[in-house]
């Protein structure tokens, strides 16, 4: 194999923070763009080093690398036959590194003035092993959810492990300790396999969540290399290998959930459904995937996965589980954005009708369909007071539901903290005419939304008293119809609402023991939510 590599930089007097990776294949006139903004950093070209891997380009990229390396001697350019792939001129990369960290930029792609300056920042500050930083998308999705600003971040239970683009700074020790490289036999897929090795190889984790670091790019000119047609091998190998590879190494019971059901959603997003799309021109390619997507699903499929998918996927990944293909095709190939699915509230409960539902030839269940847990509960606690000895709370409160149900009263529930036993007191509607033009807005009757309820907390208990406890207030919700939620009461309030007064009210005496039950409300401190607290205690003298 010929290649040609620039002579190495003089020796420097420290080792560089980062080693910025570039890999370059046909990359003009993006590439330029991308070194302008390497070039720029706000951290300073003296603190970099470029490592470009020029791969066999014929569009006169590599001209282009030997110009900014005969210009700064912070960039060290390498020439090779094309290898077919970004793995291989990015692990050659790798291996010629010195930076503390090493960042890895696409060609066409470019980054933010104070990426690297951010980054490093956030790295050193907070000890971190591999720090996101934020994407913007140019004509391509990015994930927002993964990239909030956190200085440290949990890998199983946070959103990061959604982002597995290669655009991270990764501390270079953890790279050479567990000879962590890129598959060369892959294209497609590839830094998935590298950043999840990253990620579980990582003992903190940051995200700088409050800069834009990393323009995503999706070429004009279609070149970008995930744009190739892809064999069936191709579109499943990189999922095989990744979620073999999080179920070895993860036994934590929420991070091997979620880490296996993101690849659940890419399995049905980029390999079953496509596979789906192209069944009837391409029979041999969708055979190959869908048998090595059921091996998938009988490998490390558990029931429990369905909550990381969509509510659509999770009917899509049934069908397939259940071998309704005919169903699957169809849901693979419906759009609900294009075709918003109608809902039907019956029995209390709230159903997206998404297709087959209630379909006889395919008995899929009701549960799939049921969104009741999603629907937004709207409650506002407007006044507190004590009247004639019982407590009023007066409010309003509403279901955020596409169907115009208008609301009835529901009720008040006094929770035992300690125990989960409820008692529940009548909420009674009253009028709500300031609520009219909000609720016109929102296609729902608010004119009576407001609720009133009377609380006798001597009596509220099988006609005795509260009993000793923290008892937190709860609110049902409820639509015409019959659609309920229950939340907790309190956090949105009046301005007018005195949360600071915990005067206690005697709720009964026991005159032989010589002691009282009081009564004393609050608002909880982390939460803002209204709760009772009900203590025994020996009654003052001569009352």
């Amino acid at each position: 194999m010929s290649t040609y590599t620039s002579p190495p930089p003089a020796p420097a007097e420290r080792v560089p923070d980062i080693s910025v990776i570039i890999a370059v294949y046909n990359a003009m006139p993006y590439l330029t763009e991308c070194l302008e903004s390497v070039a720029g950093q706000s951290l300073g070209l003296e603190r970099i080093e470029v490592i470009a891997v020029d791969d066999g380009s014929t569009d006169g990229s590599g001209a282009e690398l030997d110009r900014w390396a005969a210009r700064h001697p912070q960039f060290r350019v390498v020439h090779q036959p094309n290898s077919g792939g970004p793995s291989v001129p990015r692990n050659r990369a790798l291996d010629l590194a010195r930076g503390r960290y090493v960042y890895v930029v696409d060609a066409d792609d470019y980054i933010g003035p104070e990426t690297l300056e951010r980054l490093l920042r956030m790295a050193d500050m907070q000890g971190s092993d591999v720090v996101l930083g934020k994407l913007v998308g140019l004509g391509r999705a990015v994930s927002d959810k993964a990239h909030r600003h956190a200085e440290q971040v949990d890998l199983y239970t946070s959103e990061v492990y959604r982002a597995l683009h290669s655009a991270k700074l990764i501390r270079r020790q953890i790279l050479e300790r567990d000879r962590i490289r890129y598959p060369e036999d892959l294209w497609f897929g590839e830094d998935q396999l590298f950043v999840t090795a990253a990620f579980l190889a990582a003992g903190r984790i940051s995200v700088v969540g409050d800069y834009d670091c990393y323009y995503l790019r999706r070429r004009e000119d279609g070149q970008n290399i995930t744009s190739r047609g892809r064999t069936a091998h191709e579109t499943v190998e990189h999922i095989e290998r990744v979620m073999r590879m999080v179920a070895e190494r993860v036994t934590d019971p929420v991070g091997r959930r979620r880490m296996l059901g993101r690849h659940f959603r890419a399995l049905l997003s980029k390999a079953l459904r496509p596979a789906a799309w192209a069944r009837r021109d391409y029979p041999e390619f969708a055979a190959e995937v869908y048998r090595r997507g059921r091996a998938l699903c009988e490998a490390y499929w558990t029931p429990d996965m369905t909550g990381e998918l969509t509510q659509i996927d999770a009917i899509r990944m049934y069908c397939f589980l259940g071998g309704a293909v005919e169903a699957f095709e169809q849901l693979a190939v419906y759009d609900p954005a294009k075709n918003p699915p109608e809902q039907l509230s019956e029995g209390g409960r709230l159903y997206r009708l998404f297709p087959y539902f209630r379909d006889p030839a395919v008995g899929l269940p009701d549960e799939l369909y049921d969104v009741t847990d999603t629907v937004r509960a709207h409650h506002h606690l407007q006044a507190m007071a004590w009247k004639d000895g019982l407590v009023r709370l007066t409010g309003h409160a509403y279901l955020e539901s596409a169907a115009p149900d208008g609301v009835t009263a529901g009720e008040l529930l006094l929770r035992e903290r300690a125990t989960g036993r409820e008692l529940s007191v009548p909420a009674a509607a009253r009028p709500t005419p300031e609520l009219a033009q909000e609720g016109a807005q929102r296609g729902v009757d608010l004119t009576r939304a407001g609720f009133r309820a009377d609380l006798d907390l001597s009596r509220v208990d099988g006609g005795g008293p509260l009993q000793p406890g923290v008892w937190d207030a709860f609110l049902t919700v409820r639509a015409a119809t019959g659609l309920e939620r229950t939340v907790r009461l309190g956090r949105a309030h009046g301005p007018e609402l005195d949360k600071t007064a915990r005067r206690s009210r005697v709720l009964a005496r026991d005159e032989a023991a010589g002691t009282e039950l009081a009564v004393s409300p609050f608002f909880t401190a982390k939460f803002d939510n209204l709760s009772f607290e009900v203590v025994r205690r020996f009654a003052p003298p001569g009352e």
